[in-house]
């Protein structure tokens, strides 16, 4: 065979292969969210890999591909990048507002996806959360929160180490009971939910400190120190680092703060 033939054959093997390592925009993504935390200073996290996230999945979207799971992941990434990356309140609720706008999208074409509504609802409470609690909920952000909380219960109330009863939980206990306004928020209802949170995953670093967050507030600090000393004892997850170390942190600033 002539040298010639065989670079043509040598040409259209690598085509093949090259081809078939092809990856789309979503695999892209998925690959720079997983290496979001790659690299940070403590709490303090890089932008670049997660800003390629976004971009990919955005692509994803934009090209009609993988719709429903770059959804998933994009509401996801607005959410990491407002809560780990960005450093202004500004910015924190830009990104929210940016995953609150699309989750409405996201859910009214996929109103059965557990992920989509959780990360929309995560994105919104910390949104409302960003333009102040109390103004929140009298502007009716709060009931529309519970409302999906309700939605995703639905679906599946163990969902994600029993994230429906998680936020079921915290928004009872964070949500001011306001008089003639607002007047659902219980603090007996929240107990109930972060127990249920619990007993689904009881190693879950996120449900351990907000049911001491909860206790603390319900003035039961004894039994939230025993929860927070076991958040310091625990070791972060490798593939969601930042959100384990941001939830010890704030355990350790919490057990400062009751023990003084």
């Amino acid at each position: 065979m002539s040298v010639f033939y065989r670079l043509v054959i040598l040409f259209f093997i690598s085509l093949g292969v090259s081809s078939c390592f092809a990856q789309t925009d979503l695999e892209k993504g998925i690959i720079y969210f997983d290496k979001r935390a790659e690299i940070h200073e403590g709490l303090i996290v890089d932008s670049t890999n997660i800003n390629l996230a976004i971009s990919s999945f955005t692509k994803s979207i934009a090209e009609n591909k993988n719709t429903e799971r770059a959804y998933d992941y994009l509401l996801l990434s607005y959410y990491y990048k407002g809560a780990f990356v960005v450093r202004t309140k500004d910015e924190q609720k830009k990104n929210y507002l940016l995953g609150s706008e699309l989750g409405e999208k996201a859910i009214a074409l996929y109103p059965k996806n557990s992920a989509i509504l959780l990360w929309y609802i995560a994105n919104f409470s910390k949104y409302g959360e960003a333009k102040g609690i109390v103004s929140s909920a009298k502007e009716g952000l709060a009931d529309k929160i519970k409302t999906y909380t309700e939605k995703l219960m639905d679906l599946d109330p163990a969902f994600a180490d029993g994230a429906p009863h998680k936020l079921m939980g915290v928004i009872n206990y964070k949500v001011p009971n306001i008089p003639f306004i607002l007047t659902w928020p219980s603090k007996e209802i929240a107990e109930k939910h972060l127990i249920e949170a619990l007993k689904i995953n009881p190693k879950s670093i996120s449900n351990i400190y907000f049911y001491a967050e909860y206790l603390t507030e319900v003035k039961r600090n004894a039994e939230a120190k025993v929860l927070l000393n076991k958040i310091l004892s625990a070791s972060p997850r490798e593939d969601a680092l930042i959100e384990d170390l941001y939830d010890i942190d704030m355990a350790k600033k919490l057990l400062t703060k009751i023990n003084k």
